[in-house]
Order: C-alpha cells, then sequence, then structure tokens
C-alpha cells in the first residue's frame, strides 16, 4: 500500500474499513478496503468475481495488496454514498427517482446473471452513488457462480444459503432452497419497496416471526398513488413462488420502464431447476394469499441467523 495516501474512513463493516484514499504523485482518488485477514478466504473469492466484471453499474475493482494482518482492495470511489445512508436522510424516493435507480439496478444484475453470478446481497447498504446518480453494485463477497451452486450435492444446499434476512426470498428459508435469478429478483423486489415506502416490506424483532412473514404474508400496499405499472412490477419481483416470480423476458419488457431493455444470452440454472423439479410439496407452487404455505424451515439456518440477529450483525453467511 505504500503508492496510495490513506484518508478518513467513508465506510464500516463489522470485519473492514472502507477509506478514501489517493494514488501518490496524481489526483486519482480510490475507495481502499481493509479486510480482516482472518477473512481471506471471502475476499479471494470476491477478487477473483471482481477481475472478471466490466460494467458501468458495478463498482470497478483495479487492484489488491496483502499486508502482515489486512487484505486492501482498490475500488472505484463513488462520492455519493450508499442508498442506505439517502433513504436514512430522505425516508423514501418519489416514483421518478425510483425509476432511474430501479434501470440501473436491473442493468447490473442482467450483466451478472449473463456473466453466471448470482448476486446474493442486494440492499441498500451495497448500492453506491457516483455523482451523476448512477448506481454501482459494491461488495461481491457472497456472490455466488452458478457453476459453483450447482456443484453443490442437495445434501448440503441448506448449508449454502448466504445473505441478509429481510431481503432473502422464500425459498432461501426452506430446506433444498437455491440461490438464482429469482432470489435477486426478490431481493430486488425489496430494495425498490423500501425505496418507496422506507422500509422493507417484511420486518420483524424475532427471526422465527420474519420467516414467518416472508413465507406466508402478502407485502403491504403500497401507500400513496403508485402508477398501476410501479405496482405491478413490486407484486411481480415479490411472488413467492420463485417458479411464478417474474423471468427476464418479461421484466425486459415490463411497462414501468420508459426504455426497454437489450436481452442478453442466459446462462442454465440446474440447480434451480432442480429445486422446482424435485420439491414433493405445495409449499412454493401456490402465489400470494391464494391459500395458507405449507414449510419447513431448514433448522441450521434457523439457529444461525438467530445468532446474528442476538450479535445485532445483519449478514447472514452458512457454509
Amino acid at each position: 500500500m505504500n503508492h496510495y495516501h490513506i484518508y478518513e474512513a467513508i465506510g464500516r463493516g463489522k470485519y473492514s474499513t472502507v477509506y478514501k484514499g489517493r494514488k501518490k504523485k496524481t489526483i486519482e482518488y480510490y475507495a481502499i478496503k481493509s479486510v480482516d485477514k482472518s477473512h481471506r478466504s471471502k475476499v479471494l473469492q470476491e477478487v477473483r468475481i471482481l477481475h472478471t466484471l466490466d460494467h458501468s453499474n458495478v463498482l470497478k475493482f483495479y487492484s489488491w495488496y496483502e499486508t502482515s494482518a489486512h487484505l486492501w482492495l482498490v475500488l472505484e470511489y463513488c462520492v455519493g454514498g450508499d442508498l442506505m445512508t439517502l433513504l436514512q436522510q430522505d425516508g423514501k424516493l418519489p416514483e421518478e427517482s425510483i425509476h432511474d435507480l430501479a434501470h440501473d439496478l436491473v442493468r447490473a444484475l442482467q450483466y451478472l446473471h449473463s456473466k453466471g453470478i448470482i448476486y446474493c446481497d442486494l440492499k441498500p447498504s451495497n448500492i453506491l452513488l457516483d455523482e451523476n446518480g448512477h448506481t454501482k453494485l459494491c461488495d461481491f463477497g457472497l456472490a455466488r457462480k452458478l457453476s459453483d451452486i450447482s456443484m453443490t450435492p442437495s445434501s448440503q444446499l441448506p448449508q449454502a444459503k448466504r445473505g441478509t434476512p429481510c431481503y432473502m426470498a422464500p425459498e432461501l428459508f426452506q430446506d433444498g432452497g437455491v440461490h438464482s435469478y429469482a432470489s435477486d429478483f426478490w431481493a430486488l423486489g425489496c430494495v425498490l419497496y423500501e425505496c418507496y415506502t422506507g422500509r422493507p416490506p417484511f420486518v420483524q424483532k424475532e427471526f422465527t416471526q420474519l420467516a414467518k412473514s416472508i413465507l406466508l404474508d402478502a407485502p403491504p400496499a403500497l401507500p400513496g398513488s403508485p402508477t398501476r405499472p410501479f405496482v405491478n412490477l413490486i407484486n411481480s419481483l415479490l411472488i413467492k413462488d420463485p417458479a411464478e416470480r417474474i423471468q427476464w423476458p418479461e421484466l425486459c419488457n415490463h411497462a414501468f420502464w420508459r426504455t426497454k431493455f437489450v436481452q442478453l444470452t442466459l446462462p442454465p440454472q440446474p440447480a434451480f431447476t432442480n429445486m422446482i423439479e424435485l420439491s414433493s410439496e405445495p409449499r412454493l407452487t401456490e402465489r400470494n394469499g391464494d391459500r395458507p404455505l405449507r414449510t419447513r424451515l431448514c433448522p441450521t439456518l434457523v439457529e444461525k441467523i438467530q445468532e446474528c440477529l442476538a450479535d445485532k450483525t445483519r449478514i447472514l453467511l452458512l457454509e
């Protein structure tokens, strides 16, 4: 790290700190992320993914360094901070602003999915804003490649759940559920809902109540006078059954967008297909509010998330 000046901290996590930095003898500014070396494997996984990405709505990765106690990632610096801070300041956003933000997020997810990557942790604190108000996804520590998910034995799938509980899709709280395009769409729906209302659609103090709400309850109706296309988009993203949730062709051509998306070729999701085909219970085949869902929570998932909540930590990672 001898090539950089390190300035004030601009973000903190449980095991990491992000600083504003400048490359010596230049006027080039960067975000420099310092991570405790005990998380080396997670950082290296993130680096492997970031090395393959190049998109205007994904935070740029430049290089990484290793010192005696820390790993350092040199990343693009976004002067606008993150969406979570913006929502804390403003409370909520008008639909007009949400449209542009949502368009950027869909572009980012479409790019990642076309590269065979499931993001797994879409939430306001992982959405950065540049000087022009464009959004960029950051923090790929929980992202997974489709090839890795597909190679995970079905007996190990309950231990492969990751994400932030109130943004996790219903299927991820159940035995055999897997991350997929559909689980990223659910998280997108939660984020857009939060942008409009000021809070996620499902919020509870206890994990068991949160899981039950995500699995069984319809999201509260959007207040005010949202447009019909926006309401339809949110409802389509927050369908309980991942097989019935909106898919890429519908999302790209949805009436909410003023500018349509160019559809990209996406790799298959064998693990997701197996989850749908092998499910012998109707617990995920019923749409929102039609009939009660029958579900069985993964015991390990319950135990681990309860530990996270007791520690006031929002991140879940079971491996």
